[in-house]
Protein backbone atom coordinates (compact mmCIF):
# COMPACT_ATOMS: atom_id res chain seq x y z
CA UNK A 1 0.00 0.00 0.00
CA UNK A 2 2.93 2.48 0.47
CA UNK A 3 4.21 2.14 -2.84
CA UNK A 4 0.42 2.81 -4.74
CA UNK A 5 0.73 5.45 -2.13
CA UNK A 6 3.96 6.99 -3.07
CA UNK A 7 2.90 6.80 -6.62
CA UNK A 8 -0.52 7.66 -6.49
CA UNK A 9 -1.12 10.04 -2.79
CA UNK A 10 -0.90 13.26 -4.69
CA UNK A 11 -4.32 12.00 -6.70
CA UNK A 12 -6.35 11.31 -3.68
CA UNK A 13 -8.09 14.37 -2.14
CA UNK A 14 -6.56 16.33 0.86
CA UNK A 15 -8.60 14.44 3.40
CA UNK A 16 -7.87 10.96 2.12
CA UNK A 17 -4.13 11.63 1.64
CA UNK A 18 -3.96 13.30 5.57
CA UNK A 19 -6.19 9.76 6.89
CA UNK A 20 -3.82 7.97 5.49
CA UNK A 21 -0.87 9.47 6.29
CA UNK A 22 -1.98 9.60 9.99
CA UNK A 23 -2.75 6.08 9.59
CA UNK A 24 -0.02 4.16 7.97
CA UNK A 25 2.55 6.17 8.66
CA UNK A 26 1.87 8.10 11.67
CA UNK A 27 0.38 4.84 13.00
CA UNK A 28 -2.51 6.45 15.00
CA UNK A 29 -5.79 4.50 15.53
CA UNK A 30 -9.34 5.14 13.89
CA UNK A 31 -10.23 6.02 17.28
CA UNK A 32 -7.47 8.74 17.51
CA UNK A 33 -7.78 9.82 14.03
CA UNK A 34 -11.36 10.13 14.81
CA UNK A 35 -11.03 12.34 18.03
CA UNK A 36 -8.83 14.47 16.36
CA UNK A 37 -11.14 15.62 13.33
CA UNK A 38 -14.64 15.21 14.79
CA UNK A 39 -16.10 12.35 13.01
CA UNK A 40 -17.25 9.01 13.73
CA UNK A 41 -14.59 5.81 13.31
CA UNK A 42 -16.84 4.34 10.61
CA UNK A 43 -15.75 7.50 8.77
CA UNK A 44 -12.49 7.17 9.08
CA UNK A 45 -12.75 3.79 8.15
CA UNK A 46 -14.70 4.54 4.94
CA UNK A 47 -12.50 7.15 3.95
CA UNK A 48 -9.27 5.02 4.09
CA UNK A 49 -10.86 2.34 2.58
CA UNK A 50 -12.14 4.76 -0.41
CA UNK A 51 -8.60 6.15 -0.16
CA UNK A 52 -7.02 2.27 -0.90
CA UNK A 53 -9.56 1.17 -3.20
CA UNK A 54 -8.70 4.41 -5.56
CA UNK A 55 -4.55 3.65 -5.07
CA UNK A 56 -5.13 -0.14 -6.14
CA UNK A 57 -7.77 1.24 -9.07
CA UNK A 58 -5.34 3.37 -10.69
CA UNK A 59 -2.40 1.11 -10.13
CA UNK A 60 -4.72 -1.28 -11.82
CA UNK A 61 -5.29 1.17 -14.83
CA UNK A 62 -2.13 3.13 -15.03
CA UNK A 63 0.61 -0.49 -13.45
CA UNK A 64 3.47 2.36 -12.72
CA UNK A 65 4.18 0.35 -9.64
CA UNK A 66 4.38 -2.88 -11.33
CA UNK A 67 6.68 -1.76 -14.41
CA UNK A 68 8.53 0.09 -11.78
CA UNK A 69 9.31 -3.30 -10.14
CA UNK A 70 9.95 -4.42 -12.98
CA UNK A 71 12.55 -2.38 -14.07
CA UNK A 72 14.00 -2.50 -10.65
CA UNK A 73 14.55 -6.38 -11.05
CA UNK A 74 15.80 -6.10 -14.47
CA UNK A 75 18.32 -3.29 -13.44
CA UNK A 76 19.59 -5.55 -10.35
CA UNK A 77 19.70 -8.73 -12.97
CA UNK A 78 22.04 -6.30 -15.21
CA UNK A 79 24.23 -5.32 -12.22
CA UNK A 80 24.50 -8.30 -11.31
CA UNK A 81 25.33 -9.91 -14.83
CA UNK A 82 28.18 -6.78 -15.31
CA UNK A 83 29.68 -7.75 -12.28
CA UNK A 84 30.47 -11.27 -13.23
CA UNK A 85 31.38 -10.25 -16.57
CA UNK A 86 33.86 -8.05 -14.66
CA UNK A 87 35.15 -10.89 -13.15
CA UNK A 88 35.19 -13.42 -16.10
CA UNK A 89 37.45 -10.20 -17.65
CA UNK A 90 39.61 -10.26 -14.91
CA UNK A 91 40.05 -14.23 -14.85
CA UNK A 92 40.47 -14.51 -18.28
CA UNK A 93 43.14 -12.14 -18.29
CA UNK A 94 45.09 -13.62 -15.23
CA UNK A 95 44.89 -16.81 -17.27
CA UNK A 96 46.97 -15.34 -20.69
CA UNK A 97 50.45 -15.91 -20.69
CA UNK A 98 51.97 -12.92 -18.99
CA UNK A 99 49.08 -12.47 -16.61
CA UNK A 100 47.08 -11.01 -18.90
CA UNK A 101 49.35 -9.12 -20.95
CA UNK A 102 49.81 -10.15 -24.50
CA UNK A 103 52.65 -13.35 -25.29
CA UNK A 104 55.75 -11.16 -25.76
CA UNK A 105 58.81 -12.00 -27.81
CA UNK A 106 61.58 -9.98 -27.13
CA UNK A 107 62.51 -6.28 -27.28
CA UNK A 108 60.30 -3.68 -28.46
CA UNK A 109 57.94 -5.37 -29.97
CA UNK A 110 57.18 -7.37 -26.72
CA UNK A 111 56.37 -4.10 -24.74
CA UNK A 112 54.26 -3.02 -27.52
CA UNK A 113 52.21 -6.69 -27.14
CA UNK A 114 52.24 -6.36 -23.58
CA UNK A 115 51.10 -2.60 -23.88
CA UNK A 116 47.85 -3.47 -26.37
CA UNK A 117 47.02 -6.37 -23.66
CA UNK A 118 46.50 -3.96 -20.83
CA UNK A 119 44.87 -1.21 -23.31
CA UNK A 120 42.35 -4.00 -24.48
CA UNK A 121 41.30 -5.17 -20.56
CA UNK A 122 41.66 -1.54 -19.67
CA UNK A 123 39.14 -0.70 -22.43
CA UNK A 124 36.66 -3.61 -21.31
CA UNK A 125 37.02 -2.29 -17.71
CA UNK A 126 35.87 0.90 -18.88
CA UNK A 127 33.31 -0.08 -20.58
CA UNK A 128 31.84 -2.36 -18.14
CA UNK A 129 32.18 0.58 -15.59
CA UNK A 130 30.28 2.88 -18.58
CA UNK A 131 27.81 0.35 -18.83
CA UNK A 132 27.43 0.49 -14.51
CA UNK A 133 26.92 4.42 -15.02
CA UNK A 134 24.23 3.96 -17.44
CA UNK A 135 22.35 1.46 -14.67
CA UNK A 136 22.92 3.96 -12.28
CA UNK A 137 21.11 6.65 -14.36
CA UNK A 138 18.48 4.85 -15.46
CA UNK A 139 17.50 3.77 -11.48
CA UNK A 140 17.83 7.23 -10.52
CA UNK A 141 20.90 6.35 -8.46
CA UNK A 142 23.03 9.02 -10.55
CA UNK A 143 24.06 12.36 -9.50
CA UNK A 144 22.90 13.31 -12.75
CA UNK A 145 19.70 11.72 -12.25
CA UNK A 146 18.31 13.78 -9.66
Amino acid sequence: MHLLYDFYGQLLTDKQRSFFELYHHDDLSLGEIAEQHGVSRQAVYDILKRAERTLEDLESKLELVARWIRERRVIYELRQELRALAEDVTRLAAELPGGGQAPGGAGVAAEGQKGAGSAALARVHARIRALEARLDLLAGDHPDAR
